[in-house]
């Protein structure tokens, strides 16, 4: 069995995996940026409640584990799902012991975390190719 994963002298396939790294913390920049702007424009509810639950429950966390760069999506999305309703929860619990309770404050601390992994693992890519992603297993 031969590897996929050698190194290609095709700059159009070298394009391709690049662009594929890069669209996934583009896309939770994009998506924070969309939530935060809902949030913020505070939008009716019956608009802003599904994007807004569906960011807090998904995002943030799965933003934090592409940085560990597991090998298999199912893992690394329940794993990021976990970890968004475990940051949720320290988000509001530092909110109410600090006196501080905003919704919208919430969800802007969510998306900070969230844009901070996305850019880290933007700058990783970009100043640490050999970083990026482990190699998948070959089927």
């Amino acid at each position: 069995m031969t590897s996929t994963h050698e190194p290609s002298s095709d700059p159009w396939d070298r394009l391709g995996r690049v662009a594929r790294d890069v669209w996934p913390p583009l896309l939770v920049l994009l998506c924070s940026g969309a939530v935060l702007a809902l949030v913020m424009l505070r939008a009716p509810a019956v608009v802003r409640a599904a994007p807004v639950l569906t960011y807090v429950a998904v995002v943030p966390g799965l933003a934090c584990v592409r940085l560990i760069g597991l090998p298999d999506r199912l893992t690394e999305f329940l794993l990021g799902v976990g970890l968004s309703l475990a940051l949720g929860t320290l988000v509001a619990l530092a909110m109410i012991y600090l006196r501080l309770w905003s919704p919208t404050l919430g969800v802007v601390a969510l998306g900070a975390i969230a844009s901070i992994a996305a850019v880290t693992e933007l700058l990783r890519g970009r100043l640490m190719p050999s970083l990026r992603r482990w190699p998948r297993p070959s089927s």
